[in-house]
């Protein structure tokens, strides 16, 4: 992965951190889809994100987002076996795991720097 891409990925994971300790769990979701669409086509940095989806869950007490996360958790390494990673997919549960998505502008910027859309 590029590093500029790497490092905003860690950026909103921090983030993401921040607002689940401060107990602001819709702004922790939210800067975990921001770190699942920068590094959902790296398989460590996909895994990672959404093994954090997961934890919220759990704190939230989210059987849905449980249930989830569970399914794409199992989903995602056949994602990158098969090379069917939807662009711009949030990795939440109250989306399509096979749904490509817009990319948000913010981040496609950082995306279009190195040659992604």
């Amino acid at each position: 992965m590029e590093p500029k891409v790497l490092l905003a990925y860690f950026e909103y994971l921090a983030l993401a951190e921040q607002a689940r300790k401060s107990k602001d769990y819709e702004r922790s979701f939210s800067n975990l889809e921001f770190a699942h669409i920068l590094g959902q086509q790296d398989v460590l940095c996909h895994l990672q994100v959404h093994l954090q989806m997961l934890w919220l869950a759990l704190c939230t007490a989210d059987w849905r987002e449980i249930a989830g996360q569970s399914y794409r958790l199992f989903l995602m390494p056949f994602g990158h076996l098969f090379n069917r990673l939807p662009l711009g997919n949030t990795g939440r549960s109250n989306v399509s795991a096979f749904k490509p998505m817009p990319v948000p502008k913010k981040l496609r910027e950082i995306l279009t720097t190195i040659g992604k859309k």
